[in-house]
């Protein structure tokens, strides 16, 4: 078996080293320690960079920056 090693995972992410071993430790990244090296499973790594299988909820409204807001409460007041 395969596995991957956080600079290949940092190379893909276009990421530094110590950013992917930062999300290994904390989870984001689905990955396993062998003695004190950390390892990615090729399989879960593709299954968690393709993210979650639901669809985009279509009636979903984008949050509005706070100068988006400003701009719109001027032209209210105007």
């Amino acid at each position: 078996m395969s596995t991957l090693t956080p600079t290949d995972v940092a190379e893909d992410l276009h990421i530094s080293i110590e950013s992917a071993v930062r999300r290994l430790r904390s989870g984001e990244i689905p990955g396993f320690r062998v003695g004190r090296y950390w390892r990615v499973d090729p399989e879960e790594y593709a299954a968690w960079k393709r993210g979650p299988a639901r669809p985009a909820d279509p009636n979903r409204i984008a949050p509005r920056s706070a100068r988006s807001t400003a701009a719109l409460n001027r032209r209210r007041i105007a």
